[in-house]
């Protein structure tokens, strides 16, 4: 609160009767009796009345900053639960990309990888097994990989205060 001394008497202002201070202000440029101009008094604000604080929690008075290097922190504290989302997802395309080009390679009875002839004993049960295990491989992958976005977009909007 802004604290005055025997200045404020030598600046025009004024205290009132309820210990507030009023600052003159001139009104227009009409003047009063003698030709002196006319001045009014506007009552500056009520004093501040305290209320009790709210309780602050740690999280609150942080700035988002100093939240997101302490949630760094805890996440290195904690480890890693595996591959970073994005990753997740680039093997799911790429795992779903093998098992369609097995099937592919399968009916066109191509080599597998350019190596392996159809005529081998091996060709047909290797090829099935890419194209059967590929797509629940490939959508696993998937929803690891959003599930993994899902958990850093959560995490980011409680750091910025939206959650």
């Amino acid at each position: 609160m802004l604290q005055l001394t025997n200045a404020s008497a030598r600046c025009g202002l004024r205290q009132s009767t309820k210990s507030s201070w009023s600052v003159p202000v001139f009104i227009g440029r009409s003047r009063g009796i003698g030709g002196r101009p006319v001045a009014g008094f506007i009552p500056s604000a009520q004093p501040e009345q305290r209320s009790s604080p709210k309780p602050v929690t740690e999280d609150e008075e942080l700035p988002p900053w100093i939240r997101r290097e302490k949630e760094r922190e805890l996440q290195a504290q904690q480890g890693s639960s595996g591959l970073p989302w994005p990753l997740y997802l680039l093997f799911s395309i790429f795992t779903a990309i093998a098992a369609v080009g097995s099937i592919f390679e399968f009916v066109d009875r191509n080599p597998v990888f350019g190596v392996l002839p159809p005529d081998n004993p091996l060709w047909a049960p290797i090829l099935l097994f890419f194209a059967v295990t590929g797509f629940p491989t490939a959508g696993f992958l998937f929803i690891k990989g959003v599930n993994g976005f899902n958990e850093d977009a959560e995490r980011q909007d409680k750091l910025d205060g939206y959650l």
